[in-house]
């Protein structure tokens, strides 16, 4: 919705929400909102956690700059909120943002926010006959997708019958993954701060690191050594091929185009021929050469976010999937892990520490000298009763 950039005198006793305005872009920045804000937000598909805190924040209004339902999905956010009686006001448009700060007083009357008399944005007022309108149909889609993709895996399923079942077509790599994992991954926004959480987890287990495309490049960058990268042609980069030690090129030809970009880096190039996306020809990948954990870093994390690709992706994806089984684990619930590790190791080692530092102090002292006298007599007692048992 466009804002409105004149001013529009109003009737100050008129009919509307009041309260100081809080802006608070994301669910990150909601510890700051007070019971009786107008909380200005950018959270397109707001998703029901995030509306629940603003309902026990007890705030007044709640006005998206956003679609708070874009129809991807039926997402239950805004029933939350007018649920509970808070009004909801959508699709303002960002340049709200620019228009108002913090503590200023506003008002929201039906669709509209102003500022005292100047009206500063317009949306759409979300009520509950719209909301419930917007999620029925967003379910239908939902459905239909659903049956696409469902149909679109079957056709896969018979089309690739002998590379699923029979690894035909799928390269053998020479660094075997066997006894090991390996951690496949894409260039998305959020996989760095994957792969620095599972620092440790590759540091200790020397995992098979596959980039996909730009993938490559992200392994790189932080230090680590591409053990294959794989993707079209167009989508391998010349730093990501003169990183790796091998390299697979998915081409659905089954031919290898461009072999002297490969031989001038040195890196032995082979072809999957294949059609599909290069994330989920990697998951095969890994699985054909006897990988025993597969973790994802930068793939869809959730269903949504998968059946956001095209159809034909989306059916690989789930083939993908299902032929690897429960191999196949999040990177994020690898980092989660490595931090419940971590978590507890530190205060153990705290408390070795301190335990080490109550005997140290209780040796100083001449009792303890006693004890520690006493004990190592009765310690060489004892080795001297097992060594005349075998003389």
């Amino acid at each position: 919705m466009a804002l409105l950039k004149r001013n529009r005198v109003v009737d100050p006793d008129a009919p509307g929400v009041r309260g100081p305005a809080r802006i608070a872009r994301q669910s990150s920045d909601f510890a700051g909102v007070r019971a009786g804000d107008v909380v200005v937000i950018d959270l397109p598909d707001l998703e029901v956690q995030d509306a629940e805190v603003l309902v026990a924040r007890e705030v007044a209004a709640v006005v998206n700059v956003a679609p708070s339902s874009t129809g991807r999905y039926p997402n239950l956010g805004p029933q939350v909120l007018t649920s509970a009686g808070i009004h909801l006001v959508d699709d303002v448009g960002e340049g709200l943002f620019a228009r108002l700060r913090s503590g200023e007083q506003v008002r929201v009357e039906g669709s509209a926010v102003f500022r005292g008399e100047e009206l500063l944005a317009t949306g759409i007022e979300m009520t509950g006959e719209r909301i419930s309108e917007g999620l029925t149909q967003a379910s239908t889609e939902l459905s239909n997708r659903l049956d696409s993709v469902t149909a679109n895996a079957s056709d896969q399923l018979r089309r690739e019958r002998a590379m699923l079942f029979e690894g035909a077509r799928i390269p053998r790599l020479q660094q075997s993954g066997r006894g090991r994992a390996a951690v496949i991954v894409a260039d998305t926004f959020d996989v760095e701060d994957d792969l620095k959480g599972m620092r440790r987890f590759i540091r200790d287990n020397d995992p098979l690191l596959i980039g996909v495309g730009k993938g490559g490049d992200v392994i790189a960058g932080l230090g680590l050594v591409p053990h294959v990268v794989i993707g079209t042609d167009e989508q391998l980069t010349n730093s990501s091929i003169d990183k790796a030690r091998e390299a697979v090129v998915v081409s659905p030809a089954g031919r290898l185009d461009h072999p002297e970009r490969f031989e001038q880096h040195g890196t032995n190039a082979m072809v999957f021929a294949a059609s599909g996306a290069s994330e989920d020809l990697a998951i095969l990948l890994a699985d054909h050469n006897d990988a025993d954990v597969i973790v994802l870093a930068g793939a869809p994390p959730t269903l949504v976010a998968l059946l956001e690709r095209d159809t034909a992706d989306v059916g690989s994806a789930f083939v993908a999937r299902l032929k690897a089984g429960t191999k196949v684990v999040d990177a994020k619930a690898v980092r989660f892990f490595a931090v419940q590790r971590l978590t507890w190791l530190v205060p153990f080692l705290l408390l070795l520490a301190g335990v080490v530092a109550v005997i140290a102090a209780v040796l100083t002292t001449p009792a303890g000298q006693v004890w520690w006298t006493d004990l190592r007599d009765l310690v060489g007692s004892g080795i001297s009763w097992i060594e005349g048992l075998f003389s």
